[in-house]
């Protein structure tokens, strides 16, 4: 039988102070743990402001609802793309293929501003707002709505505009890691 176990501690260790610090630490550490084992596909979040383009990389997108088509990206406060986002109240996400393995480091911090756009084939839609090309996907979104949570922003969009481009083959991230397929990871 598979061994599995909680990650928090038994309720005796919660009598000493010491334990209950670590309580925390080990929710944190199962959380983390756990989120490597949901695969999302990769996306590319952009957005402009003042003739300046911002980007950055995230799986934390999903669906809302269909009516009206929305959906939801959680943005780290401290990101330089958080502010340009809130003061545009526009953004696009670009859904990567499984060729744009190469975009994901620029766009996760090993790159900086402007730069970012050097990796892939952009264009400006309306309003200069940048959008990948031969992205699977580019979803153009008015921002309906922002929650604060802990570190993040949770931003909705509403769907205004969709660009389908090539077959269905997701970049997929799942456990540190980028796939082509899944169960098949990429060279990289």
């Amino acid at each position: 039988m598979m061994e599995c176990r909680f990650l928090v501690p038994e309720r005796d260790a919660l009598m000493h102070s010491d334990a209950r610090t670590s309580e925390g630490q080990d929710v944190l550490n199962g959380f983390k743990m756990a989120m490597r084992r949901l695969a999302s596909t990769v996306t590319v979040i952009t957005t402009a402001l003042d003739g300046r383009r911002y980007g950055m990389a995230a799986t934390s997108v999903t669906s809302v609802t269909a009516h009206p088509p929305a959906l939801l990206v959680c943005i780290n406060q401290s990101a330089s793309i958080h502010g340009p986002t809130i003061a545009n109240g526009r953004f696009c996400i670009n859904l990567l293929g499984v060729d744009h393995d190469d975009m994901v480091g620029p766009f996760s911090g090993q790159a900086a501003g402007e730069d970012r756009f050097a990796y892939g084939t952009w264009d400006a839609h309306s309003g200069g707002l940048p959008y990948l090309l031969d992205a699977q996907a580019n979803l153009f979104c008015v921002l309906t709505k922002r929650v604060s949570y802990g570190s993040h922003s949770i931003f909705v969009g509403e769907v205004e505009q969709v660009r389908l481009c090539g077959d269905t083959e997701p970049l997929i991230y799942q456990d540190g890691g980028l796939y082509r397929t899944l169960g098949l990871p990429t060279q990289s």
